[in-house]
């Protein structure tokens, strides 16, 4: 039924795709499509979704279409208060899956940096992305599916040695139900090139929609990405998204997850630590109430000797909330020095929630450090009866211990401004 829907889809919205003259993009979809529907959706008899049923997904008829029936009434004073970076120097916003350039703002921009949404590129100019995305296509099914449909998204370029040190903001709002938005992020930057970037995704809309992203990243030779990710989706919301990343010698790439709101949200993430001296540090928070869901698949691979690698993933579930955390860090044979940590802590606050928690270490190597653990548990009430008798009233001292559990995953982001703004956002929204 969901394959016969969305083959509908991309045979109805065949000429209305970016770049229908290009052979290049022509084949890129086709095989896109080829692939999912090779594939279909996963089922838990999948063993990397055994614990994450997709099965209310299959069952909406979601529009692809890439035109917008009409422009919403949006206006950045209304977005403003909701944006994780306010006052944002450089910012590229998308509406219902298109961009909007009388909310954005990417003036100014420092020499060697370039940001570009893809509705603003010509099929010539376009072919270069591919290489940014050759990776992440083959990720999962949804990121095949993603190349037969992607019609938006941000390209974000550093020639070499320059920097962005002013965070980006990229800003996806959705306003509207019964959509189905395929939506790409493209990092490349060259040698030593600087960048920090949010990627925030707000959902205004009270009826299903489906977001469905891939996220490509290419690090040379001493390049930095700063990169946060918020998911903030309506109640009713799907968000799929997958990341590939690959590093070479001295690169450095962080990459912080915060998925806090939605109906259901999967994140396959993996990056290829190619050369010496590349780190990497991949950290998040889920927050799952009533019948949330979420999930994160993380890979970190270690190709090279005197690589590092840290990853730290919380989550706080309330109600009938449920959380799958499934990490893995593999060191190859030749990956000597390796140093690498990993960690998994999760805060129960309802008999009813629930976490599948599984980090894993694969090791080929002999000369390596490297540890990884997970713990479920719930509030410690000698912490709490300790509040109290301070003279705080039950939900504040409640409030207080969920803060502090969760609120330690921010003192990893390395850019100032970027942890500034998570900061703010977190504690001005409060605990689940």
């Amino acid at each position: 039924m969901a394959i016969a829907h969305y083959q509908s889809e991309f045979e109805r919205l065949g000429s209305l795709l970016p770049w229908q003259g290009s052979p290049q993009w022509q084949e890129w979809r086709q095989s896109g499509w080829a692939r999912f529907a090779a594939q279909g959706f996963p089922t838990t008899r999948h063993e990397e979704w055994k614990y994450t049923s997709l099965a209310a997904l299959e069952k909406l008829a979601l529009s692809c279409a890439p035109v917008a029936a009409e422009a919403p009434a949006l206006t950045w004073d209304s977005l403003q208060a909701r944006a994780v970076l306010p006052q944002a120097r450089y910012r590229a916003v998308f509406v219902d899956g298109h961009f909007a350039p009388q909310l954005s703002r990417l003036d100014g921009l420092p020499a060697g940096i370039a940001v570009r949404p893809l509705s603003t590129l010509s099929a010539q100019d376009s072919i270069g992305l591919q290489a940014a995305l050759e990776a992440v296509r083959t990720r999962t099914p949804f990121a095949a599916l993603n190349a037969a449909f992607m019609a938006e998204g941000a390209w974000i370029t550093a020639a070499a040695e320059a920097s962005l040190d002013d965070p980006l903001l990229i800003l996806y709002v959705t306003t509207r139900g019964g959509q189905a938005q395929h939506v790409v992020n493209a990092y490349d930057l060259e040698r030593g090139g600087r960048v920090a970037v949010a990627e925030q995704y707000l959902g205004l809309s009270d009826e299903p929609y489906f977001v469905n992203q891939v996220t490509g990243v290419q690090l040379a030779p001493g390049a930095q990405l700063h990169h946060v990710k918020l998911q903030q989706e309506g109640e009713r919301a799907y968000h799929i998204g997958a990341l590939q990343a690959s590093q070479q010698g001295g690169s450095r790439f962080e990459s912080h997850s915060f998925a806090l709101s939605g109906a259901f949200g999967r994140n396959d993430m993996e990056t290829a630590l190619l050369e010496p001296g590349a780190a990497v540090v991949m950290n998040g928070l889920y927050r799952v109430a009533g019948r949330e869901f979420q999930d994160f698949h993380t890979c970190i691979r270690h190709e090279s000797p005197d690589c590092t690698s840290d990853e730290y993933f919380k989550g706080v579930l309330d109600g009938s909330g449920r959380a799958v955390f499934n990490g893995k860090i593999v060191v190859a044979q030749d990956a000597q020095h390796t140093a690498s940590r990993q960690s998994n802590h999760n805060l129960l606050l309802s008999d009813q929630a629930e976490v599948d928690t599984k980090p894993q270490l694969e090791i080929f190597a002999d000369d390596v450090k490297c540890s990884h653990g997970a713990t479920v548990g719930q509030l410690d009430e000698d912490q709490w009866f300790y509040l109290r008798s301070r003279g705080l009233e039950p939900d504040h001292a409640r409030t207080l211990l969920i803060d502090a559990f969760s609120l330690d995953v921010l003192s990893s982001i390395g850019h100032a401004g970027l942890r500034a703004a998570m900061d703010h956002l977190m504690r001005g929204q409060g605990h689940v």
